[in-house]
């Protein structure tokens, strides 16, 4: 756990809301589980809330709210852990400001943002900002994207309409893209050892980001991937 959450643990001095500012691999959402239940935070009382779709809504604000009014139930603490929390609507962002302004006692919210310029003002302001850097881990493989890695290694010997499959199967993962296409993008330069192919696939995180349009990224990606390898493959000695 980061060395100031673990200072703010040891001292008991809390504070109502935290924002936690750095990259997508930098353990921000494992340091926040720790952190609440170093916090006295039991399961009950943890409340995890993402973007529905592209954004935050106001709905989902609102919920938060009716849960969080009375307080923790089962342990000392209760936690919000907001993710991509720079996702919010101006809507959602006003009704959250509120919540902040007057927070219920023993709530403890966490915010989770790569940059903080993403994210309103007035609510960075009233968080304290834990800083993560980019924490540097061994790529380990996993069983549920095995099928992926497949198809990965395969992209060079692909037909277009079978990198149309790819890029179909691809869209169907909406709920873990970004995760599935950075865990992709290390498969290929740590396990394959391929930075072209890497950076193709970050390039598309990077779209998605801009609110590019899912189909046609995906399409582009698979075609570049297939572009990619192929050359790789045409050049690798027999």
């Amino acid at each position: 756990m980061h060395r100031v959450l673990e200072g703010i643990v040891r001292n008991k001095r809390v504070a109502s809301a935290y924002l936690f500012v750095g990259p997508p691999a930098a353990g921000k959402l494992e340091d926040a589980l720790a952190f609440a239940e170093q916090l006295g935070c039991r399961k009950l009382d943890l409340l995890r809330v993402a973007p529905s779709g592209a954004s935050l809504k106001i709905d989902q604000v609102r919920e938060v709210q009716r849960s969080i009014r009375y307080g923790p139930s089962a342990g000392d603490r209760l936690c919000v852990i907001v993710e991509r929390a720079d996702e919010m609507t101006a809507e959602a962002a006003g009704a959250f400001l509120k919540t902040l302004e007057e927070p219920p006692a023993k709530v403890v919210f966490i915010l989770l943002v790569e940059r903080e310029d993403r994210i309103f003002p007035t609510i960075a302001s009233r968080c304290q900002k834990i800083i993560f850097g980019e924490t540097v881990r061994p790529w380990q493989a996993r069983p549920e994207f095995a099928g992926f890695y497949d198809e990965l290694k395969q992209a060079g010997r692909k037909s277009v309409v079978e990198l149309f499959g790819l890029s179909a199967r691809l869209e169907k993962e909406k709920e873990r893209l970004e995760e599935l296409l950075y865990d992709l993008a290390f498969f290929a330069r740590e396990e394959l050892g391929s930075s072209a192919a890497a950076g193709v696939l970050l390039a598309a995180v990077k779209n998605l980001k801009k609110k590019a349009n899912l189909k046609l990224t995906l399409d582009v990606m698979c075609l570049e991937l297939g572009e990619a390898w192929a050359g790789i493959i045409l050049e690798t000695p027999h």
